[in-house]
This record gives structure tokens, C-alpha cells and sequence, in this order.
């Protein structure tokens, strides 16, 4: 069997990405964090790759045939 590896590294190094109010809960994990997304929304940077990467490989996977199965 295949393995399908996918590692998304996202750029947060603006300063758009953090909140220096109060923590709210992250919209993946919902632990807290003062990180926020690109909609502002809270969420931290490893949540948001975590997130991404698992659409990517979802999509690929559907567009990914095993040759062995047509046969």
C-alpha cells in the first residue's frame, strides 16, 4: 500500500495573526489561544496546518486511483 504524505507550513509571521486581548478558544482543538486565522477567527498555527493538510490529502485521495484495482 501507498502512503500519501501532506505538510502544509502556513506564514504566520505578521503580526495580523495574534490577538494580545484575551484567549479565545481555538475553532479546532478549543484549547485557548491569542493566535488567530486569516478570517480572525481564533486558532492556532498547527491547527490551521493540521487542518489544511488533511483537505489536501482528502482531495488527493479522491482523484488518486489505484492502477492495481482497474485491473
Amino acid at each position: 500500500m501507498a502512503t500519501l504524505l501532506v505538510r502544509v507550513r502556513l506564514d504566520w509571521s505578521d503580526s495580523k495573526h495574534y490577538e494580545h486581548g484575551r484567549p479565545l478558544p481555538c475553532r479546532v482543538c478549543a484549547t485557548p489561544t491569542t493566535m488567530r486565522d486569516a478570517q480572525r477567527r481564533a486558532c492556532h498555527q498547527s491547527c490551521a496546518q493540521d487542518e489544511i493538510a488533511r483537505e489536501l490529502l482528502g482531495a488527493s485521495l479522491a482523484r488518486v486511483v489505484d492502477e492495481r484495482v482497474l485491473r
